[in-house]
């Protein structure tokens, strides 16, 4: 027997013993598979910009015949729900106060002789009066007889600019590094905690080894997370891929083993469990935020654009599976986004690996 095949047979039997102590611990098992499946659905239903009915309140003080059209045109388009037609403006703003509509459409009494309406939106929740507004300001402009301009709106890679697209593709690997990170900062911290870290050296496993050992479970099971999710988005929400599947995966195995080493550091430092699951969960979460999936990075402090651009690999994983996934996009026009996620992990596990030589030191 050659020394590679001794190694990995070492390696081996640390892995086996990773996935034995995942399945057979009870908290470790119940963070799995359950938690990404319920959030992956609670998010593809609820975490939606697009409104499927806009609640709307009307007051035509004008009374004319254009005034009518335009309230008829509204009342027989699907996108809105007519709650209430106010005759004071009093009326239409306790419509609003009391949160019974989004938007108010106020026509005042010069509406057919200057064409000039008022619309109130609720801005309680900027984003459903935002898309409310979008909304009715595509209608005035279709349907309006008013109208002099015709304006048409086209979707690039999301022609019905369906929020779920992008929303649900992004979290497949914001989930995974959620669970990767807290996968893997449970490694150390969990055998520290129960007694078993000094075994370690008894082991004939070589630091590298063990690195390698405990690395490769969280790996797996991240990239066997992310299948799932890709397959909910796939098969369940119907959202076609336009890219290579091969591609989409080579993101995801470079996205996690950036993200392992991070872990694996983590649960090199930690003392308990329940300080390596804190740690975790408190770099995990930035990484988030700040990854453009809630707030695109453009709107972000030009400093805080850098910052995010050097420290987050969630930010280029995100980048690279979007156009992946949603424009259809090769390997030469990601290949710019998967060298920070190399380097990222060329930093990562080395720094992890450091610290497991020192802990087993």
């Amino acid at each position: 027997m050659t020394a590679w095949q001794a190694a990995w047979l070492r390696i081996w039997a640390l892995m086996k013993k990773e996935f034995l102590m995942m399945w057979l611990d009870k908290g470790t098992r119940k963070i799995l598979f359950i938690p990404i499946l319920v959030q992956c659905v609670i998010f593809g239903y609820g975490a939606t910009f697009n409104l499927e009915k806009v609640p709307l309140t009307l007051l035509d003080e004008s009374h004319s015949v254009q005034s009518m059209r335009l309230c008829n045109e509204l009342k027989a388009n699907s996108l809105f729900d007519v709650v209430q037609e106010c005759l004071s403006q009093q009326c239409l703003q306790q419509s609003l106060s009391t949160g019974q509509a989004v938007v108010g459409l106020h026509l005042p009494v010069d509406f057919a002789t200057h064409g000039q309406l008022y619309l109130i939106a609720d801005a309680r929740n900027t984003t459903a009066a935002n898309t409310a507004l979008g909304y009715i300001e595509q209608s005035l402009v279709a349907d309006s007889a008013q109208a002099q301009l015709q304006l048409n709106f086209r979707y690039y890679y999301n022609e019905h600019n369906i929020t779920r697209y992008s929303f649900l593709t992004s979290m497949i690997l914001a989930l995974t590094l959620i669970q990767i990170t807290l996968l893997s900062s449970l490694t150390v911290a969990r055998e520290r905690e129960e007694g078993n870290f000094d075994m370690l050296l008894l082991t004939p496993a070589t630091p590298l080894e063990i690195l390698i050992g405990k690395a490769l479970p969280p790996t797996i099971t991240a990239c066997m997370q992310s299948l799932l999710l890709f397959l909910i988005c796939r098969f369940y929400f119907a959202i076609p891929l336009r890219g290579s599947f091969l591609l989409l995966s080579l993101v995801v195995v470079l996205f996690a083993l950036a993200v392992v080493g991070l872990g694996l550091a983590i649960s090199a430092l930690a003392r308990s469990a329940q300080q390596a699951l804190i740690t975790a969960f408190i770099i995990a979460l930035p990484c988030v935020i700040l990854s453009g999936l809630i707030t695109p990075l453009a709107a972000m402090p030009p400093a805080l654009q850098v910052f995010v651009k050097c420290v987050n690999p969630l930010y280029y994983g995100i980048e690279a599976l979007q156009r992946i996934y949603l424009e259809g996009a090769g390997f030469m026009a990601i290949y710019h986004l998967l060298i920070p996620l190399l380097i990222c992990a060329s930093i990562t596990l080395p720094i992890a690996r450091y610290l497991f030589d020192h802990q087993l030191d």
